[in-house]
């Protein structure tokens, strides 16, 4: 793997570290321990964990089905787009890897995936190592996979040796 990175994709519970806020007057502030956004934090995580994967029958016949392709076609025009043969990608709010295929067609270089939830980690490594239904290979570049709160964690300090990046994506996470 890259970077000094040879075992298999793993995923880490990374520690919390302090953040600074802003107060309503605009003042930073050191928070050590901010017990609401911790929860809210969990909640989004154990809620994303509890999801379960959908048939392709399923997924067809959501209500939002059209939607749902709409954003895929996005994202697969903006990687085509942008991303070029052996970048090193930093994907935040990675999911269940619903676009490590995407990220393969573009033939990156090294990916690293975090997301918040432990349970969207492991689906995340399942389609890496191509052992989802539909997508029977392993991808073609090598990977390393996170569980940890993009908020909460020093991701300088846990992304040392994988840096730099050519690409950092967050893709429809931020709502």
């Amino acid at each position: 793997m890259k970077r000094g990175h040879d075992e298999s994709p793993s995923s880490s519970d990374l520690p919390s570290s302090s953040r600074v806020k802003l107060n309503p007057e605009g003042d930073s502030q050191f928070l050590e321990d901010d017990d609401n956004t911790k929860n809210f934090a969990r909640e989004v995580a154990d809620h994303y964990s509890r999801r379960t994967n959908q048939t392709l029958q399923e997924r067809e016949a959501s209500p939002i089905i059209h939607l749902k392709k709409l954003n895929n076609w996005i994202k697969s025009v903006l990687i085509q787009l942008y991303a070029r043969r052996d970048d090193a990608v930093l994907d935040l709010a990675c999911g269940k890897g619903g676009d490590l295929t995407k990220w393969d067609k573009a033939r990156i270089g090294y990916y690293v995936g975090i997301d918040i939830a432990e349970g969207s980690i492991e689906d995340c490594r399942t389609r890496y190592n191509g052992d989802a239904d539909h997508h029977q290979r392993r991808k073609n570049f090598p990977a390393r996979l996170l569980c940890g709160d993009c908020f909460e964690i020093e991701l300088d300090k846990i992304l040392e040796e994988d840096a730099p990046f050519d690409i950092c994506s967050c893709q429809f996470a931020m709502h």
